[in-house]
């Protein structure tokens, strides 16, 4: 019996007993009885079942009451929980409590087979499978970035070196690869890290409102200015502008923010005192400037401003070697965050997570590593969760089979893509490799916004 996987029914319907009893045996498992609430948690006891099957309605006691005392035993144990009725509530109440699945009566073979074989998986993959390394978490405020492979050793220096001056910074990066997170650490590893950090994202700058955003106005300085606005650089103090994707800065307004790096002086709009700024100006941009500047879509002479130091970041598939603490890393934050507790990881998980190109890199990762946790609602992250979360799905999962169109294929690979760039259109479309005005076209096509 010690090596037989065992499974608990627990329902007062003599048919359904009978009938799970045969389909399970013939699967080969070893399978215990019982007809009420009382005799299912004595037998859970005794028999320590890796699966229990629990109708919600029992002759003595509710399901869900059962349910929240196994889970207080263990609560890793896998409940799955069947029904005839089809509330909500009884539902909702029941997943809340810990239940792996909740199938309704009357059972699905196929259904049944799918949960059953996938909540033994885990059983016995949750004493088999690489523990996750338990990483510290910084206190909040401060920012971490991990990765030992000889390019981010390089990194670190670099920052290091930054955090005794102020000298201004271009950081070139893919779309996620993580350029606002080493600005953020190169000014909370300076002398002015108590100064703000302030963010201008560029992809959302239109002409009109440039000089208002970056140097403020007076009251009065155009229509709808009822008040004195400090801009940004002013907000900024001796701390930190961060110039996200500086590279799709229109050519009018380059032209502005080249004057201002040039004498480090502005005037709000409509006013007549000049300010001095001392903060510290980082720019980040996923694209080649060179090639913008050759191509005359980008000022040369601002590009030589930026670049007094300039940081390439690697995208993630050019330094897998970080991967798995990357991995663990992210698991322990997103514990930390949604309460899940991830602790063991499937064997066959980092072979796809280093089989795939990561084009969204580290924030894709993160994003995929979260929608993971969550399909596995448990101890261990699952493998046909993380192929699920990446795109990937099983032939065996419910997500997809043969008669899934191309249309819907790709409606979920938009939606993936959209999701992982935070519904960025321009770094989506990128991603994809189509132009925005197609994506747009695609995103009106399936309904999407």
């Amino acid at each position: 019996m010690h090596g037989v996987k065992r499974i608990l029914i627990i329902d007062d319907e003599t048919a359904i007993q009978e009938s799970l009893e045969m389909f399970l045996r013939e699967k080969g498992l070893a399978v215990c009885v019982a007809g009420t609430g009382s005799e299912g948690l004595e037998q859970y006891l005794v028999f320590q079942p890796q699966v229990i099957v629990l109708d919600i309605r029992l002759p003595d006691i509710s399901g869900l009451e059962v349910l929240k005392q196994i889970m207080a035993v263990d609560a890793d144990a896998k409940v799955i929980m069947i029904t005839a009725y089809h509330d909500m509530e009884t539902t909702i109440e029941a997943m809340r409590n810990g239940a792996y699945d909740y199938i309704h009566k009357p059972l699905d073979v196929d259904e049944l087979d799918y949960a059953v074989t996938k909540s033994l998986r885990i059983a016995e993959t949750a004493t088999s499978s690489r523990q996750v390394i338990r990483r510290a978490i910084h206190a909040a405020g401060r920012h971490q970035i991990i990765g030992h492979t000889p390019v981010m050793r390089g990194l670190f220096k670099t920052i290091g070196l930054l955090s005794r001056n102020r000298a201004t910074v271009l950081i070139e990066g893919e779309t996620g690869s993580g350029k606002e997170l080493i600005a953020r650490v190169i000014h909370e590893s300076s002398s002015s890290n108590d100064e703000p950090f302030i963010t201008v994202d560029c992809t959302t700058l239109v002409d009109s409102l440039f000089e208002s955003e970056l140097f403020g106005h007076e009251r009065g300085a155009f229509t709808g200015a009822g008040e004195m606005k400090r801009g940004r650089l002013e907000l900024a103090g001796e701390g930190t502008i961060f110039l996200d994707e500086v590279g799709d800065l229109p050519l009018s307004l380059q032209a502005k923010l080249l004057r201002f790096l040039e004498y480090r002086e502005f005037t709000r709009v409509g006013g007549t005192q000049t300010l001095c700024s001392k903060a510290r100006i980082i720019a980040a941009t996923n694209h080649n400037l060179s090639d913008l500047v050759t191509k005359g879509l980008f000022r040369r002479d601002l590009l030589f401003r930026l670049k007094v130091v300039t940081i390439t970041l690697p995208p993630l598939r050019e330094r897998m070697d970080d991967l798995q603490a990357l991995v663990d890393f992210f698991i322990a934050g997103i514990n930390r965050d949604l309460g899940s507790r991830i602790n063991r990881i499937e064997r066959e998980v980092m072979n796809i997570l280093k089989g795939y190109t990561w084009p969204g890199n580290v924030r894709e990762l993160k994003n995929v590593l979260t929608k993971a946790v969550l399909e596995s609602r448990g101890a261990v992250l699952l493998t046909d969760a993380v192929e699920t979360a990446i795109g990937i799905f099983p032939l065996d999962s419910p997500e997809t089979d043969a008669s899934t169109s191309l249309d819907e294929l790709e409606k979920k690979h938009i939606l993936k893509t959209m999701s992982e760039t935070d519904g960025n259109l321009s770094a989506a479309a990128r991603i994809l490799g189509v132009s925005r005005p197609t994506l747009r076209k695609r995103l009106k096509q399936y309904g999407m916004r």
